[in-house]
């Protein structure tokens, strides 16, 4: 008889990602210990009057049954974790708490595996919010639920398991109490009618008892059967008891043979193995049956019995292909996930990117089934050991970060200070030069977490304190230069209407009254400066042109050019005092004149776009402007300078 030796154990599912919650603590105990230990060996005994084949097939199913554990009836590894803690609190209430004991332990290793993967992503969450490690706390409710359960189906089994060890503790003194009495019959010298009598009462009841510690199992029926094997020997002269007592057996067995069928039938492989267990010690606790009916009933039994067997190599079998695919569709996740942690990772969206595809792995891997005994454990170790990886670089990465952070954080600080020292500042255009030194600064320095908007706050109010107070100082100025504008308008339709004296003399002095009243106005805007100085010029030099004309002004020039007291060149004001064309010195004199009012047009540009300078920090194109503003001046400069160098040439001339 072919018999498998291969137990049915299917997998259970793989556990989480990372270590369990407390509530674990309840596997390995001494409690579950006893719950493996369970199973009962059978002694490979046979009743006198048994066939050797059906000796040797009881033996083969005992080893056989050893070997068995629950079969899964259900994909837990499909399911969700409220689905998995009410399938928990389902098994908790079930009255054979033996029977599902397999399918619990596969539930509860499915419900970790969740709970892990969701921990995970949630201590991976708080750490990337800047959370301390030592500070995670995670709480799941469902976690409360399932494990209530389970611990109550375990505190169950613990007592059906401590009801039955008490329950062959006591079967083994009532089973060594029938031993004594059976000895004491075979002692005895008495009627043997009525001693069969007893015999067989002393057997049903021992029959009735059930099972008893299994390192007894072996020595007490070697002595049940040495006892009853005398006592047949003493009644063997009563044929007709003999025939009897077979005949009882036979119908026994005949009824273990029906039940046997019936487990043909029974939809969970599982129930079926464990009950053919029992059906065998009862088998084997009956005596001999009449021998023209020994070989058809055992060969019934037997037949029975093969096709359960068969069941499960069968499932094996089909197992064994699922097995297969399965470490297939895993080993090719683990591939992925190595991919995964060799990828260079040197930005936040990157590590995020990998730990949601690391994460959708993880999920995948849910989803697969067990991969068989033989490499369950290993193919899973494997898996996590990557995935545990990638969260220890992923760690050291950001913890790297973290200590970038708090470097630029104190850099940022550190401007914070010098720019908030300055905010106070009248010097508008050296702090506005280094308050946009310290932004160019700042703009060098990298990022410092989360508390970045909030140092950034604090440099840009100080920035903003001084600007605006530069806004409002240069604001007040242009509304000054507006007002001057309207005066110079003014003065300039008062010089054009103006009516010249006779007196050239008194004409001049007017003029330059003119003159210096339009330099006293002060600063115009400097869109309007070149054309209000240009109309100004032209209005002046058009009554010098008329008094040119006059022969009178002729003769007057000569005479103030021998005039005694006439200012020396180095003591006349040369941005108020305009002399007339075709005057003393026109030729050197008015060129050198219209060569320094232009410096000082000039200069007076420069130091105006220089104090613009400031207005662009706070400018979306600040930068841009600035250069184009740099430029200007710079290009002022250089042409102060050749009318410096050229005004110099003609003065050396003259």
């Amino acid at each position: 008889m072919n018999m498998d030796s291969n137990p049915v154990n299917p997998d259970q599912n793989d556990q989480g990602i990372n270590n369990e919650p407390k509530a674990s603590s309840v596997e390995g105990s001494a409690e579950n210990q006893a719950v493996e230990n369970q199973e009962i060996p059978v002694a490979p005994v046979v009743a006198e009057g048994v066939a050797d084949e059906e000796a040797a097939h009881l033996e083969t199913i005992v080893e056989h049954h050893d070997e068995i554990e629950a079969e899964p009836v259900e994909d837990f590894g499909s399911m969700s974790k409220e689905d998995l803690a009410a399938r928990m609190e389902a098994f908790s209430k079930e009255n054979d708490v033996n029977v599902v004991k397999n399918r619990v332990q596969a539930a509860r290793d499915a419900f970790q595996a969740i709970y892990n993967m969701e921990r995970d992503a949630a201590f991976a969450k708080f750490l990337e919010a800047g959370g301390v490690k030592e500070e995670f706390d995670y709480n799941d409710p469902l976690e409360t639920r399932f494990f209530e359960a389970y611990k109550y189906f375990q505190k169950r089994r613990s007592e059906f398991i401590l009801g039955q060890e008490k329950i062959r503790t006591e079967n083994l003194r009532l089973k060594n109490e029938i031993l004594q009495s059976m000895k004491n019959i075979l002692q005895k010298e008495e009627d043997m009618s009525k001693a069969f009598n007893e015999f067989h009462d002393l057997q049903a009841k021992w029959r009735s008892i059930g099972p008893v510690p299994p390192q007894n199992v072996n020595d007490l029926w070697m002595t049940y059967k040495l006892y009853s094997d005398r006592f047949y020997e003493f009644i063997r002269l009563n044929r007709e008891l003999q025939d009897l007592e077979m005949k009882k057996n036979l119908e026994m067995k005949m009824h273990l043979c029906e039940k046997a069928e019936e487990l043909l039938l029974e939809p969970s492989l599982n129930k079926a193995l464990q009950d053919i267990q029992a059906l065998q010690h009862k088998w084997r606790e009956i005596g001999a049956v009449p021998r023209e009916k020994r070989t058809e009933i055992w060969v019934r039994f037997k037949a029975a019995v093969d096709k359960i067997f068969e069941n499960k190599r069968s499932y094996l079998d089909s197992q064994r292909s699922v097995f297969e695919e399965n470490l297939k569709n895993k080993t090719a996740l683990i591939e992925k996930a190595e991919v995964i942690i060799k990828e260079a990772f040197d930005k936040h969206q990157q590590w995020q990117d990998g730990l949601k595809r690391l994460l959708e792995l993880q999920a995948d891997w849910r989803k697969i089934g067990p991969t068989g005994k033989e490499t369950n454990d290993s193919i899973w170790q494997k898996f996590k050991s990557t995935c545990d990886q990638f969260f220890k670089n992923k760690d050291e990465y950001y913890k790297k970060k973290k200590q970038e952070y708090a470097a630029n954080l104190q850099a940022k600080t550190e401007l914070c200070i010098q720019a908030e020292s300055l905010k106070e500042s009248n010097d508008w255009k050296n702090t506005a030069n280094e308050l946009i030194r310290l932004q160019q600064e700042w703009k060098k320095v990298g990022p410092a977490g989360d508390k970045n908007e909030k140092v950034w706050q604090r440099f840009k109010a100080a920035c903003d304190d001084f600007f605006n107070r530069k806004t409002a100082h240069f604001a007040d100025q242009d509304q000054a230069q507006a007002g001057n504008l309207e005066l110079k308008n003014a003065l300039i339709v008062e010089v054009e209407q103006f009516a010249l004296p006779a007196d050239p003399n008194e004409a001049i002095e007017l003029l330059k009254a003119f003159q210096r009243k339009f330099t006293e106005i002060g600063l115009v805007p400097i869109k309007q400066k070149e054309d209000i100085q240009n109309r100004f010029r032209a209005a002046i030099q058009a009554h010098f042109d008329t008094l040119k004309a006059k022969p009178e002004y002729r003769q007057s020039a000569r005479q103030r050019t021998d005039r005694p007291d006439r200012p020396e060149r180095g003591d006349r004001p040369e941005r108020t005092y305009i002399r007339p064309a075709g005057g003393d010195h026109a030729g050197g004199s008015d060129e050198q004149r219209k060569l320094q009012n232009k410096m000082n047009m000039l200069a007076g540009e420069v130091q105006v776009w220089e104090n613009n300078l400031g207005f662009f920090a706070n400018s979306k194109n600040a930068s841009a402007l600035k250069q184009e503003y740099e430029s200007k001046i710079q290009q002022a400069r250089d042409e102060i300078n050749k009318l410096k160098a050229k005004l110099q040439e003609l003065k050396t001339a003259s």
